[in-house]
């Protein structure tokens, strides 16, 4: 939406690969192929004025299954991931009718073109190098003999497979970032992709250092201890990074074994690079520890963060009696404000200890509001090892004593969070069993049928639906959510103000609506517009009498025309600029 004003300008196409056939030309003819959808969205716009909506002849933005984007047709031509075979797709990814059939064109896709078939057989050559170059060094740990020289050759040719690797890995990276996909950790593809970098530059890195290591020593020369430590620490550096690659890459071949993907050659290609560079790093670790006398190890301890047991019961009994003073609202921010200016647990600690102490004096502890401390009986602030130094040991000022006032009231609004703090008694009432014998609109959503025939009871009131107008249901989308709004509204507001909001949200329906879809060329729903008209009610008139907010009536309905013209993907905020690639111009807005 970033070329749309935020706006989701899009449309669904679907690519046809053809596997059995090789001439282009006949592609089109064929029965056998496999279907991939594409979503596409509006990028340029002909004409530089910003009134056009045409892009027929623009840059569109491609998505393709595997969530790649492509900021054009000829991006997604030539990078798709699709499967060897002709790809026979709508013209320029547009359908297009000429005399009734759509116009198509066919391409090669990219998995056919010799160079990727060049690096499916380079990836899967040098994880075979690979495979091989690793068994020696797992030969040579369970004390197998093993000559010199196959040594030597097994390492070249192991640390050529996971140098190739690591390009690769690098290299893939780089193209899902350009391609917009997740190079994120927790995406398992990506996660493959830098064990096998990191892995790849640290092996690298350790097993040059241990030959440098093993050089010197051969020649008889002194190597320091920081020097001998730092190869050490590097090989385990190794171990544990190739280690979990190794376990990444073994799970990997499992979870797509049972989901039936198919098993690719860079897959095999990370497998094998991680074990080789595990398995030398290994045997250059125990190279390296036969030259170093002594190794430090150091223990990590870890600690608990949450609450012991103790804790937990007085952070409880303060956070109950901070709601309980201030309200849900207020009393929430102030614990929230507190755990943030929290400087230590110990304070819940202290509080547990003087807990029966504080009872038999009749004081209770909440949170402070600033976020500094806890306030007693909702009139002395203090801290908790002030207290507990006061009430248990006698220390310091008597701060028990300060405390002058009893145990605070509830707060009104302690049981439940309400608007306006109003305690009514209100519901919706399903319609008559006579009044369902009526036909039902064709053009209404399923359920909202039945909400046009029901009753609401607001403050005592009762409101018919069906006297709000029909054009008001004709809109709505989900029945759920206007009726959970309806409900909401009929909970928290005064009859008249409740009264007011439907009546004006059917009144911006049946005034304003067909000028606005003109404009912005999508749907408006019911739900929505009652959901912001009652926004602009409740952040601008909250504390107004209900003749103040209907005074203001254009008000609401202008500021809420506003709000969905802002919406429009044609409204552009500056000057357009020219596209490079097509002849089209584009704006863009932050998301």
């Amino acid at each position: 939406g970033k070329y749309t004003n935020r706006q989701s300008l899009t449309a669904l196409i679907y690519v046809m690969v053809v596997s059995d056939e090789t001439d282009v030309n006949r592609a089109e003819d064929s029965s056998k192929f496999s279907c991939h959808p594409v979503f596409r969205a509006r990028r340029c716009v002909s004409g530089s004025s910003g009134r056009s909506s045409d892009s027929s002849d623009c840059c569109n933005v491609f998505v393709d299954e595997n969530g790649r984007v492509y900021q054009n047709w000829n991006q997604y031509v030539a990078n798709n991931e699709l499967p060897e075979g002709i790809m026979v797709a709508p013209e320029r990814g547009l359908y297009r009718l000429v005399k009734d059939h759509v116009r198509l064109d066919k391409y090669v896709t990219p998995a056919g073109s010799s160079n990727k078939k060049v690096l499916g057989y380079l990836d899967t050559g040098s994880a075979l190098g690979g495979f091989v170059a690793a068994c020696v060094p797992i030969a040579a740990l369970c004390t197998l003999p093993v000559s010199g020289p196959v040594m030597a050759v097994a390492g070249a040719v192991g640390l050529a497979s996971a140098g190739y690797a690591t390009a690769r890995s690098g290299s893939r990276l780089v193209d899902r970032s350009q391609h917009e996909q997740s190079i994120n950790v927790t995406d398992r593809e990506a996660r493959g992709h830098w064990l096998g970098v990191i892995a790849g530059a640290v092996g690298l890195g350790a097993a040059g250092a241990t030959q440098a290591l093993t050089v010197a020593t051969n020649a008889g020369r002194e190597v320091g201890a920081i020097t001998q430590l730092t190869v050490n620490g590097m090989n385990i550096t190794s171990i544990a990074i190739s280690g979990t690659g190794l376990a990444n890459g073994i799970l990997d071949l499992i979870l797509k074994a049972q989901d039936g993907d198919d098993i690719t050659g860079m897959d095999l290609l990370q497998l094998s690079a991680s074990l080789v560079l595990f398995t030398h790093s290994v045997s250059n670790f125990k190279l390296a520890s036969t030259i170093i006398n002594e190794t430090a190890n150091k223990n990590i301890a870890g600690y608990r963060e949450t609450l012991s047991n103790r804790q937990r019961r007085s952070f409880d009994k303060a956070a109950k009696e901070t709601v309980r003073i201030n309200g849900n609202t207020k009393g929430k921010l102030d614990i929230i404000r507190n755990v943030n200016e929290m400087p230590s647990r110990q304070q819940f600690n202290d509080l547990y200890k003087i807990n029966k102490n504080l009872n038999q004096e009749g004081v209770r502890y909440s949170f402070a509001s600033d976020g500094t401390g806890i306030v007693l009986n909702g009139e002395v602030q203090t801290t908790a090892a002030e207290l507990r130094a006061s009430v248990q040991h006698n220390q310091g000022t008597n701060v028990v004593g300060q405390v002058s006032q009893p145990i605070p009231a509830s707060h009104a609004a302690s049981g439940r969070l309400q608007l306006d703090g109003l305690n009514q008694v209100s519901r919706l009432i399903g319609p008559q069993p006579d009044l369902l014998a009526r036909p039902e609109p064709k053009n209404y959503a399923i359920g909202v049928f039945a909400l046009e025939l029901s009753s609401v009871v607001v403050g005592g009131v009762l409101f018919v639906m069906e006297n709000y107008g029909r054009i008001l249901f004709e809109h709505v989308t989900n029945a759920e959510t206007f009726e959970n709004l309806v409900t909401s509204m009929a909970e928290n507001l005064e009859p008249e103000v409740f009264d007011f909001i439907m009546k004006l949200s059917s009144t911006f329906m049946d005034t304003m609506l067909d000028e606005l879809t003109t404009v912005l060329k999508f749907f408006i729903a019911t739900e929505s517009v009652m959901y912001r008209i009652l926004l602009q009610v409740l952040n601008n008139y909250r504390h107004q009498s209900y003749e103040f907010v209907a005074e203001h009536t254009l008000d609401i309905l202008m500021a809420v025309k506003d709000y969905y013209m802002s919406l429009n993907p044609n409204s552009y905020p500056g000057v357009l600029e020219k596209c490079k690639v097509c002849v089209g111009y584009f704006s863009t807005c932050p998301l």
